[in-house]
């Protein structure tokens, strides 16, 4: 691993970096680690409401010139939403990452579940809404609190359809995971991310769009190694 080495963690849609502890503690000591919570996230509805495409980009933004300025060769590592951003990021500043793991990348999202019922723990309980449950930063308490959701949504629909009129062009060898039994994410999602060149496209098996088994969790972590 070369020094100067660091790994920018983003979240998606109301998600909150402690997604991604499995991977930060397995990292080096030496490795500088950020992992910014997003506008609009961790507090009310009020405000979550009032976030959008803008502020998001513009943290995202933020955080990679203030690594590239500091000398650091960036790793990029995505969950949802967060890999919209970083792919948005990566044009906008001419691909300044040396690496990206883009996880459950929304290019194409569902109406329905395909995969209801198939992730089970042996009591019933149902895995992909649990993990959901404790990634979920902005809490909806109530039909009242629902409005809060439709400004930030489509501010993600936007996102979306930006990133897919983009020329999709380096960096090479953009690294996307995609889960078998994603609640969210369409399976179709996998077929645009094959035209980001040098593309590689992983299906894990016995996944949701937050639920990650500790198998799939240690392949991660050897993917983001490999790419310190």
């Amino acid at each position: 691993m070369e020094r100067n080495t660091a790994v920018l963690f983003v979240h998606g849609i109301q998600g909150q970096p402690k997604q991604f502890q499995f991977m930060m503690e397995a990292l080096p000591e030496q490795v500088e680690v950020r992992a910014p919570l997003l506008p609009g996230h961790g507090q009310g509805v009020g405000e979550f409401r009032r976030s959008g495409r803008k502020q998001w980009l513009e943290a995202v933004l933020a955080e990679t010139r203030d690594l590239l300025n500091q000398g650091y060769r960036v790793v990029y590592v995505g969950h949802s939403m967060g890999c919209l951003l970083g792919l948005r990021v990566s044009g906008m500043l001419n691909h300044p990452y040396h690496g990206m793991l883009l996880l459950c990348c929304p290019f194409r999202i569902q109406l329905w579940d395909r995969h209801k019922g198939d992730l089970a723990a042996e009591n019933g309980r149902d895995l992909r809404a649990e993990a959901a449950l404790a990634g979920n930063s902005v809490p909806i308490r109530g039909l009242r609190e629902l409005p809060a959701l439709l400004h930030p949504y489509w501010e993600l629909l936007r996102l979306m359809g930006q990133v897919r009129r983009q020329k999709p062009r380096g960096p090479e060898g953009v690294r996307f995971f995609f889960s078998d039994c994603d609640e969210v994410v369409s399976q179709r999602s996998a077929q645009w991310a094959k035209r980001w060149p040098g593309a590689v496209v992983q299906i894990l098996r016995g996944c949701g769009h937050c639920y990650f088994p500790a198998d799939v969790k240690a392949r991660l972590i050897e993917a983001l190694n490999s790419e310190l």
